[in-house]
């Protein structure tokens, strides 16, 4: 059984290495200021500075906000671009959502979560 030192979720600047929103369980943590996350399976060693951590486990959807160009993936011409995803606390997966509901189910794992719209990424 892993034992987990707490959640961590990745700032902006280091979104290319973890998903935008999804807590990781940190499974090492050092005196040098670095943590170690689980990511699929993968321990990935990141400064503190570059992370939110915290204690608790996860509990409610991070909500993104979509940066760069948009462009709409799906209908045709009119089709509006959803800017804000939410991540499922659970299974990490992405789902887009439209205007503040205060809980979603996850379509893939069937969570039922509330939403934390407080903080956006």
């Amino acid at each position: 059984m892993r034992v987990t030192l707490g959640w961590a979720r990745c700032a902006d600047n280091v979104a290319d290495i973890l998903r935008r929103g999804a807590w990781y369980p940190i499974v090492e943590e050092s005196a040098d200021g670095h943590v170690v996350v689980e990511v699929r399976q993968q321990r990935v060693r990141l400064s503190r500075t570059d992370v939110t951590i915290r204690k608790e486990v996860p509990d409610h959807w991070s909500v993104v906000v979509r940066t760069g160009v948009l462009r709409p993936t799906m209908g045709g011409r009119g089709s509006d671009v959803v800017t804000t995803y939410a991540v499922c606390p659970l299974c990490h997966y992405r789902q887009d959502v439209a205007g503040k509901p205060a809980s979603v189910k996850c379509v893939r794992c069937g969570a039922n979560s509330p939403v934390d719209w407080t903080e956006t990424c």
